[in-house]
């Protein structure tokens, strides 16, 4: 009886080897046809990743937010295709529908962006929060859709090139440099003398606060002995003493290329800052007011079932916040009402000149009333003391007088520009320098390159059979188990 129990058992298990190992088979074949008429997409892959400081928080290293999405821009797809030699063959559009990024995630973002925290809870022990992610690891995917017959070393050779120009686009666009002075607004010869020293003393300005910036982000960087902070300083000094020394120039002998134009210029700046002196005295009475009808003892209870909670509101802070405002209004005010008599002197000077040249140049009137006639009597006989030739040699020498101011004003006009332009040459050096040290190969690399291509003998095709024949192996295990249940069951009736 038991060898016959034992016989049983033998041939059931037998049995259900069989059935697995068949169905094995019938989901091996079923795979491999199911991955010839429909194999998977021929690729080649690698890592892009980036290392800088700023990365994590999606600035790249002149503190410009970057985006990844210009790798697939024209620039890089053409610079790729051009390195690779297959700018005949293939178009930037072409490779853009065909290549793909995806960025690094953490497996648990989304629950992190998504948790809250209740206002009632008054726990010590809190979690930090996500708000935003910027990733620093992204998977580069190049698809052979594009031309199906292309070889494995072509398709790798146009990755690693796509690669390789994103990384001088990025270095060209997101490098610390000034490039951004636009030539035509620079081009002096457009602009009257003050308009000149305004324009260059705009320039340098943006530039010593470039430089003090970048000198609290690196106060240790240095070149031939030279940091961001001389930057600063020497620009600085060019401010403080050469444009300063051309402005009392130009505005206490009054020199201009066109008077005119440089009087209603003054005229209409006089006008516009009344209007915002009109509006930001406005905003100061409105917020004397909201000052003066503040509460700041602002204080909410919380009454819960059990317990009564005192919560301190932030009014103290709005009010130091409206007073902090009020200040700046008032600083505001008096820069303008600075900036008004600064300009209403120099128009002025440039009346008081015009009106000489004017007189010097007027004859007298015959047509006067009686009670002026002797003054203009007077005012003849003063002018027909001097000979035409005397008054020409006058008129001479008052015109050669500003000739020679116009040529030093010129002169030193000239001799800032020179000295301008070696200050931005040691900073785009000292720029460049530390952009090399940011941007490199370390820190914007690429590397893991794969190649995957549809075969028999692949992972690929494994995790095929293993999704095809995995579930008709259960099933015929199912049905083995479900017989050999039934059949016990026989046994024991």
């Amino acid at each position: 009886m038991k060898r016959t129990k034992r016989n049983g058992q033998t041939h059931w298990l037998r049995n259900t080897i069989i059935v697995l190992l068949v169905c094995g088979l019938a989901g091996l074949i079923l795979a491999a046809v199911q991955f010839n008429l429909h194999p998977d997409r021929t690729s080649a892959s690698a890592s892009l990743q980036f290392s800088f400081d700023g990365a994590a928080e999606g600035n790249g290293p002149n503190g410009n937010p970057f985006n990844v999405a210009s790798l697939s821009s024209d620039e890089v797809l053409e610079a790729a295709l051009k390195a690779s030699g297959m700018s005949d063959k293939y178009t930037a559009d072409q490779l853009r529908q065909n290549l793909v990024v995806a960025g690094s995630y953490p497996e648990n973002l989304v629950e992190q962006v998504m948790s809250y925290e209740s206002l009632m809870s008054f726990t010590t022990n809190r979690e930090l929060t996500v708000t935003e992610f910027h990733p620093t690891l992204f998977s580069v995917t190049l698809y052979n859709d594009f031309d199906k017959n292309i070889s494995k070393a072509d398709l790798e050779s146009l990755l690693a090139n796509i690669l390789t120009a994103f990384r001088a686009y990025f270095s060209d666009n997101y490098a610390l440099d000034l490039n951004w002075e636009d030539d035509t607004i620079y081009d002096l010869e457009k602009y009257d003398y003050p308009q000149q020293l305004e324009v260059m003393q705009e320039v340098m300005t943006q530039q010593a606060r470039y430089a003090q910036e970048m000198y609290e982000v690196q106060p240790t960087f240095r070149v031939d002995g030279q940091g961001f902070n001389d930057i600063y300083v020497r620009m600085n000094n060019l401010i403080d003493s050469d444009i300063a020394r051309l402005n009392a120039s130009i505005t206490i002998n009054a020199l201009t290329r066109n008077t005119a134009r440089l009087m209603t210029q003054y005229q209409f700046e006089v006008r516009d800052l009344t209007n915002q002196l009109d509006k930001k005295n406005e905003q100061l009475d409105r917020l004397d007011k909201l000052i003066e009808s503040y509460d700041k003892n602002e204080i909410i209870y919380l009454s819960t079932s059990d317990s009564l909670t005192k919560i301190d509101g932030n009014s103290s802070e709005t009010y130091d916040m409206l007073v902090k405002a009020r200040k700046q209004v008032s600083d505001d005010i008096t820069e303008i009402n600075s900036k008004i008599t600064t300009y209403q002197l120099k128009l002025a000077d440039l009346m008081k000149q015009s009106e000489q040249k004017t007189a010097t140049a007027a004859k007298p009137s015959t047509e006067q009333a009686q009670d002026g006639e002797q003054t203009e009597t007077m005012a003849v006989e003063e002018i027909q003391e001097l000979t035409d030739e005397e008054i020409a040699a006058a008129a001479e020498a008052a015109e050669e007088a500003a000739k020679r101011q116009i040529a030093a004003l010129d002169k030193g006009i000239a001799a800032l520009v020179e000295k301008r332009a070696a200050v931005t040459e040691s900073f785009q050096a000292l720029l460049k320098a530390y952009e090399q040290q940011q941007i490199n190969e370390q820190m914007v690399s690429a590397f893991g390159y794969h190649y995957n291509a549809p075969k028999l003998l692949s992972g690929a095709f494994i995790k095929r059979v293993i999704k095809t024949a995995g579930p008709i192996c259960a099933i015929g295990f199912i049905v083995c188990m479900i017989l050999l249940i039934r059949s016990r069951r026989k046994e024991k009736e």
